[in-house]
C-alpha cells in the first residue's frame, strides 16, 4: 500500500554531518477507498484494466517517517475480487473476500525535488499476509442449478434431446452461495502471502493534510483464489499463480507535532523593577540606573551640583552653578571653548587631538568627527552556518562584528584597528589560537570595504618574522596539521562550510583573558529576520549555526551589571525574551558559572519585612501550551525535577521553583534561559492562585 509521504520538519538550515537525529514516534494516518482487479486463470489477460472486473475496497495505512525520504508503513486492506467467464468451452465464476495486512517501505524522491514542492512521486514495495474466502454462483434464488446451453441460454436442466422441450430458461442471481473449496472436494488453505509493489503521487494540501493516488500490483503465492488450478478437474487452469491489482485514492492526516507558541507573558514580572532601585518601573523616570547607585524619589541618580551629570560619574561634585560641563562633569573654561571652535572650523586636522567628545545637555556645539580608515580581520563568509564551537569562540571575543551581503551571506570579522600592523598582529594571534582566518579588510571613509593585498599584508608583518611572506607566516604560526591532512582544503574553510572542528578545539584560552564576556541575546529564529527590525541596534551580531538557528546578539560587556542594563534597554525596545548570556574561554557558560552576582546590592525580604512573607511564592514559568507538550521540550522538562502544572484560561502553564523573594527567582530564571528555556519568565502564587510577579511584589510591601 503506497504510504503518505508528506514529511514535514521544523525550519532548519544545513545540519552538521555528525549530528545524530532523535527518533520520534510521529505517525501519519491514511484512510481511503479504491478498486481491486483480479488477474488469474479466468478470462486470462483480458481482465487487465477491465473495469467490469473491478470490486470496491477500503484501506487504512499508518506511516512512520524514518527520515525525510523514507517511510515505513503498516496497512490493512479489505475488498473483493471476482470474475465471470462465459465461453463455448467453459463457464465459471467466483467472488472472493480479501483481507490483507502487511508492512512496506516507500520513497518520495525528495532528494531531487525543490524544498517548496507540493507534488511528489512515490514508489513502494512490501510484504503482506492475506486471507481469501472464495465462493461461486451455481444456483439461482429458487435453488435451480445453472446449465449453460450451446445456444447461449441459461436453463435449469442439462442440454439433452429429452430436456429440449421441458428445460426452462432462467437468469443468474449473482449471489455467490457455494464455497469453492467444499464443492471441489480439494483441501487447501485459504491464507497466503504476497509481495506488493506500486507507484503513485502525493499532493501536499497543507502542513497536516495530503491527498494520494496510486496503483499497486500484488504478486501472490497461491493459485486457489479463483478455485481453478493446473490440477483442478473437470476445469483446469494455467500454471501461474493468481494475482490482483489495487488502485486507490486516500487522504492523510499528519500527526507530527508542530511547534507550540507559548502563551503571552501575563505577569509583566520581568519589568516590575528592572533596574532594581526600589522604584517601580511605572514611576521610574530613569529606568536604566546601574545597580547600587543611589537614586531620588523618581528613580534618577543623585546630581548634587545640578550640572546634568550624575554624582556616580561626576569628577567634579561642586561645579559652579550655571556652568557648562563636559561628560565627566568638569566645568569647561574659555580655553576649552576656543579649542572646540578651532576643531569645528579646522580643515587641516591640526586641531583634531581634543578628546572630550561628550558634553552635558547644555552644550550647544559638538565635536566634528572625521572618519578614518579601519582594518578588520575577516574570518569568512558563511551562507549556511558555522558550528557551535566556532560560534562560541567568536562570541567570547569582545571585538567580533558581523555584516550581511546583498546575496544573504554573513561576513564575520574581528577587530577594529587604525593601522594595518595592528590588524596583522591580531591575525597572527587568531591563527596561533587555532581560529583560521581568511583575509584582512580595509573599510574606507566612504564605508566601503575592500581586501588588503597580500603584498601590503606582508609588508605590515613584524620585522621579527624575518621578511617571510604572509602565507608562510600564517602557515608557521598555526598549531594545526598541514592543510593536506585536514578534512577540507585551506581555501574551503570559510566558503559556505564550517571551519574544521580540530582548529577550534586547539584554540588557546590566553586569547580570551580568562574573564567572562556578557552578551545580550535578543532572539533565536529558524529564518533570518528583516534588517529593518534592528535599525536602531548599532552593535548587532548575527550568527547562524549549523543547527539552522540564526541568533542575534548585542553588546559585549565585562560586567553583568552593564549587560543587565543593556538587556533592559532591549526589552523596552520590544525585543521580548532578551537575556544575558556569559561566554568564557571560548565556551558559552551558565549564569551560575560566570561568577556574576546580579542581586548583591538588593536587600533581601525577611520574615519581618512583610505580613505576607511565605504566603507569596515566586515561580518561573517555562512553558504554556493549549495542547500536548512538544517532545523536545518534554525531554528538557524531565531533567528539572518537580514541575507545577496549572490550568489558566484554557492554557496549561508549567512552573518550576518556589522562592520567597523575587531576586532568587530571577537568578533561577536566568539560569533556565541559559539552559535553553528562552521564554522563561517569573510569575507568583498567592492563596493557591497564579498572579503576576508585579502583584506578588506589591503584596510583600
Amino acid at each position: 500500500m503506497v504510504p503518505s509521504v508528506s514529511v514535514f520538519s521544523q525550519d532548519a538550515g544545513a545540519a552538521d554531518s555528525n549530528e545524530v537525529k532523535e527518533w520520534n514516534i510521529r505517525p501519519k494516518i491514511s484512510v481511503g477507498a479504491g478498486m481491486m482487479n483480479y488477474q488469474g486463470d479466468l478470462v486470462g489477460s483480458r481482465s487487465y484494466f477491465n473495469p467490469f472486473q473491478n470490486k470496491v475496497s477500503i484501506h487504512v495505512n499508518v506511516a512512520q517517517p524514518i527520515d525525510e525520504y523514507f517511510d515505513i508503513n503498516f496497512y490493512m486492506i479489505y475488498g473483493r475480487l471476482g470474475a465471470d467467464e462465459r465461453t463455448l468451452v467453459r463457464n465459471l465464476n467466483f467472488e472472493s473476500a480479501i483481507t490483507a495486512g502487511g508492512i512496506g517501505l516507500s520513497y518520495n524522491f525528495n532528494h531531487f525535488l525543490k524544498p517548496d514542492h507540493s507534488l511528489e512521486p512515490i514508489v513502494f514495495a512490501g510484504f503482506e499476509a492475506f486471507e481469501f474466502l472464495s465462493k461461486t454462483d451455481r444456483f439461482d434464488q429458487y435453488g435451480n442449478p445453472y446449465f449453460y446451453w450451446s445456444d447461449g441460454t441459461l436453463r435449469n436442466q442439462a442440454e439433452t434431446r429429452e430436456n429440449l422441450n421441458t428445460a426452462i430458461e432462467i437468469t443468474r442471481d449473482y449471489q455467490y452461495e457455494t464455497d469453492i473449496r467444499t464443492a471441489s472436494y480439494e483441501q487447501y488453505t485459504e491464507r497466503s502471502f504476497a509481495i506488493p509493489f506500486g507507484v503513485g503521487f502525493n499532493l501536499l494540501l497543507n502542513s497536516r493534510m495530503s491527498y494520494q493516488m496510486g496503483l499497486e500490483y500484488h504478486w501472490t503465492f497461491t493459485d486457489h483464489i479463483d478455485g481453478v488450478t493446473l490440477e483442478s478437474r473437470p476445469e483446469s487452469g494455467n500454471k501461474q499463480t493468481d494475482k490482483f491489482m489495487h488502485t486507490f485514492m486516500r487522504f492523510t492526516f499528519n500527526l507530527t507535532p508542530t511547534p507550540h507558541e507559548e502563551g503571552p507573558d501575563f505577569s509583566g514580572g520581568d519589568n516590575a523593577d528592572t533596574d532594581q532601585d526600589s522604584i517601580p518601573d511605572f514611576e521610574d523616570l530613569c529606568p536604566e540606573t546601574p545597580l547600587g547607585v543611589e537614586v531620588d524619589l523618581v528613580g534618577c541618580p543623585l546630581d548634587s551640583d545640578g550640572d546634568g551629570v550624575p554624582d556616580y560619574v561626576d569628577a567634579e561634585l561642586n561645579s559652579p552653578e550655571g556652568s557648562i560641563v563636559d561628560s565627566n562633569g568638569i566645568a569647561m573654561t574659555d580655553a576649552d571653548f576656543e579649542q572646540m571652535y578651532l576643531e569645528y572650523t579646522d580643515k587641516s586636522g591640526k586641531y583634531s587631538t581634543y578628546t572630550n567628545t561628550a558634553r552635558s545637555l547644555e552644550t550647544a556645539e559638538r565635536k566634528t568627527i572625521r572618519p578614518k580608515a579601519k582594518f578588520t580581520v575577516k574570518i569568512g563568509e558563511f551562507e549556511e552556518g558555522v558550528n557551535d564551537s566556532l560560534a562560541n569562540v567568536l562570541l567570547s571575543m569582545p571585538d567580533v562584528t558581523t555584516r550581511q551581503t546583498e546575496d544573504g551571506k554573513t561576513i564575520i570579522e574581528v577587530g577594529n584597528f587604525e593601522s594595518l600592523p595592528e590588524a596583522m598582529q591580531r591575525r597572527m594571534e587568531l591563527e596561533k589560537g587555532g581560529v583560521l582566518t581568511q583575509d584582512v579588510m580595509e573599510t574606507g571613509t566612504s564605508g566601503e570595504s575592500s581586501r588588503v593585498t597580500t603584498i601590503e599584508q606582508t609588508q605590515a608583518l613584524p620585522a621579527s618574522l624575518g621578511g617571510i611572506t604572509v602565507e608562510e607566516a600564517l602557515e608557521n604560526n598555526r598549531t594545526l596539521p598541514p592543510p593536506s591532512e585536514l578534512i577540507l582544503n585551506r581555501d574551503q574553510y570559510t566558503l559556505n562550510r564550517p571551519i574544521d572542528e580540530r582548529s577550534v578545539a586547539k584554540a588557546n584560552d590566553d586569547m580570551f583573558g580568562g574573564e567572562s564576556l556578557y552578551r545580550i541575546q535578543v532572539g533565536a529564529f529558524a529564518n533570518k529576520l528583516a534588517d529593518d527590525i534592528f535599525d536602531d541596534v548599532n552593535d548587532l551580531i548575527v550568527i547562524t549555526t549549523s543547527d539552522g538557528l540564526t541568533r542575534y546578539y548585542t553588546g559585549a560587556f565585562s560586567s553583568y551589571e552593564q549587560a543587565a542594563s543593556r538587556k533592559i534597554d532591549m526589552l523596552e525596545k520590544g525585543f521580548d525574551g532578551s537575556h544575558v548570556i556569559p561566554f568564557k574561554n571560548g565556551n558559552r557558560n551558565l549564569m551560575s558559572q560566570s561568577g556574576a552576582t546580579p542581586a548583591d546590592n538588593v536587600v533581601p525580604i525577611t520574615p519581618n519585612s512583610s505580613t505576607n512573607y511565605g504566603k507569596v511564592k515566586f515561580k518561573v514559568q517555562i512553558g504554556a501550551y493549549s495542547e500536548g507538550i512538544p517532545t523536545d521540550m518534554l525531554d528538557k522538562m524531565m531533567g528539572l525535577g518537580r514541575i507545577d502544572q496549572r490550568e489558566v484560561d484554557g492554557v496549561t502553564r508549567y512552573f518550576v521553583g518556589e522562592f520567597n523573594n523575587y531576586v532568587e527567582a530571577e537568578s533561577f530564571k536566568d539560569q533556565l534561559i541559559s539552559e535553553g528555556f528562552d521564554g522563561a519568565f517569573i510569575g507568583a502564587e498567592y492563596d493557591g492562585r497564579i498572579i503576576s510577579a508585579e502583584d506578588g511584589i506589591e503584596l510583600l510591601k
